[in-house]
């Protein structure tokens, strides 16, 4: 491959990887200064052992991009500083001293039949 083909082959794979990882504005991506320069390096690389193609090598990048996150945090992000609901618990509370109610005649509807249509 002529050299400004691979070169703009290696634009074009770095730029739709970078797009693709820093499309969404994620809180927990790696910093652009940290990820540039390796991932161009882990590009020229990748062309180098023989892959030419565009999508491999952009997909190849963004699989990069991800391995320098590290492993995923144990916590969950709290968003707010809202009390925490545990799970399988309701978000509401009922005393049975003060609780009424009323109730309501429900009329049921038979079930409907299908019309056959004369013609």
């Amino acid at each position: 491959m002529a050299p400004s083909k691979q070169t703009d082959l290696l634009v074009r794979a770095f730029k739709a990887a970078w797009t693709d990882y820093y499309q969404f504005g994620r809180n927990d991506a790696v910093s652009p200064e940290t990820a540039r320069s390796p991932l161009a390096q882990f590009l020229v690389d990748k062309s180098r052992e023989g892959i030419v193609d565009e999508v491999v090598l952009a997909s190849a990048g963004l699989d990069f991009l991800f391995s320098l996150e590290g492993p995923p945090q144990a916590e969950p992000i709290v968003v707010d500083d809202a009390p925490q609901t545990p799970v399988g618990e309701p978000s509401w509370t009922m005393r049975l001293e003060t609780a009424t109610a009323r109730f309501i005649r429900v009329h049921h509807v038979g079930p409907t039949r299908a019309r056959k249509r004369s013609g």
